[in-house]
């Protein structure tokens, strides 16, 4: 014997990773991110109201009913059973403010399943969080209908939003943005529905910590990041810095949107990076444009470089003293 093993290509059963037998089904998983969105969705319910549950639900039937018929269309396995799709409507119907009208949900699914997800071949396959992609795409174009920071029912009025007074060069908080204690519980403030309180998003965070789905490190490190560089540019106040993590979609994506495993970088310290460019250029975005969504599109810039990231970042194999590349890796 040469040593040599003959594979017939052909016969081998190809399918995107992980190959490693588990227990914890794609299904289970997202299973249990949908109990964490249920933290959120439940105070958006208490501060806004019944219409929350309806723009949430409204969501996730576009999300799976696009899914569905698309593979119909195309003649694929329905796989609407992995609760993907449902994860994805949940999250679009929590990133909007209370205003914003049904089609509105309706078309960033479709935006989210058809063009972002289902286009390059399915879950897996995507390479940005359909999620953040149809998030971005409705605050592009809609704005500022979509973008409009709402205050709670009964009294329900557009304001500005905290970033607004601490973005754009700005390096103080004025008075009128709301106290550190409102804007982590979520008190008498307005802006999309799900990020809201930042209580109930931890509590979310701390479910998926504990039940092994998500890495703690990447959202505390993305986090820490934008944290850390809004100390710097506000002269170490710790006001100026903490009304930054309280205010808009940080915490929300940190848990939510960072983590996926779809669009993010897979190497340990590929993840280390992602986390850290999420955090620089959403504090780049928020300083020096001010633009609604800098989160979704920080995001979303890793998510296209996440290839690059674990290409240069693979872990040294046992034994190796380099990183597998393509020069210095064989297949035959």
């Amino acid at each position: 014997m040469n040593g040599t093993i003959s594979l017939n290509e052909g016969r081998l059963n190809k399918t995107p990773s992980p190959h490693l037998y588990s227990r914890r089904s794609s299904g289970w998983i997202m299973q249990q991110v949908i109990i964490a969105l249920l933290f959120p969705t439940i105070a958006a319910t208490y501060f806004f109201g019944w219409r929350v549950l309806l723009m949430v639900a409204v969501g996730m039937i576009s999300s799976i009913g696009f899914e569905f018929l698309y593979q119909k269309w195309r003649g694929l396995d329905i796989t609407i059973h992995d609760y993907s799709a449902a994860v994805t409507g949940m999250l679009i119907g929590l990133s909007l403010p209370v205003t914003a009208p049904m089609w509105s949900i309706v078309l960033g699914s479709a935006f989210a399943i058809l063009l972002v997800k289902q286009l390059p071949g399915g879950i897996g396959r995507n390479a940005f969080n359909p999620a953040v992609a149809a998030r971005v795409m409705l605050k592009i174009f809609f704005s500022p209908w979509i973008t409009n920071w709402v205050t709670p029912e009964p009294d329900v009025v557009a304001t500005a939003t905290p970033l607004e007074y601490i973005g754009n060069f700005s390096r103080s908080v004025p008075a009128e943005v709301p106290g550190l204690w409102d804007l982590f519980l979520g008190v008498g403030l307005g802006g999309n529905v799900g990020e809201t309180s930042k209580l109930a998003i931890l509590i979310g965070f701390v479910y998926l910590v504990v039940r092994g789905i998500i890495d703690y490190k990447v959202p505390i490190i993305f986090v820490l990041t934008t944290a850390t560089l809004a100390s710097l540019y506000g002269d170490f106040s710790f006001t100026y810095y903490m009304t930054h993590v309280l205010s808009g979609t940080l915490l929300f994506g940190a848990v939510y949107m960072v983590t996926d495993y779809s669009s993010g970088a897979l190497t340990p310290d590929g993840k280390i990076v992602f986390a850290i460019g999420c955090g620089v250029l959403t504090m780049l975005l928020r300083i020096v444009f001010d633009f609604p969504g800098g989160i979704g599109i920080a995001i979303l810039i890793m998510n296209g470089l996440a290839p690059l990231i674990d290409k240069y970042l693979a872990p040294r194999i046992y034994g190796h003293k380099k990183r597998p590349t393509r020069e210095n890796v064989k297949i035959s």
